[in-house]
């Protein structure tokens, strides 16, 4: 876990990586129109809770709602339930 935080790290201090240099990503080559817009972008915000990379956190968030479509939308649901226990 720490060589792979150490990568990232070395990555969000480049503003220039291309999508084959992401360590995470199996779904980069799918164009961003393939997803619903307004999942992508809170995908993308809360991914930024562990990078500050945009295209890391955008790689992740596209696997996620390539497996569930609403990921992100669900996510806030529970959190929400979380916190009012």
């Amino acid at each position: 876990m720490k060589k792979l935080n150490e990568y990232l790290n070395k990555l969000s201090d480049s503003n220039d990586i291309s999508d084959d240099q992401l360590p995470v990503g199996k779904h980069n080559n799918i164009p961003d129109e393939k997803y619903d817009a307004k999942q992508l972008k809170m995908g993308i915000e809360v991914e930024k809770e562990h990078t500050d990379c945009p295209k890391i956190a955008k790689a992740i968030a596209k696997d996620h709602l390539a497996e569930c479509a609403d990921y992100y939308t669900r996510l806030a649901k529970m959190e929400k339930d979380c916190e009012n226990k």
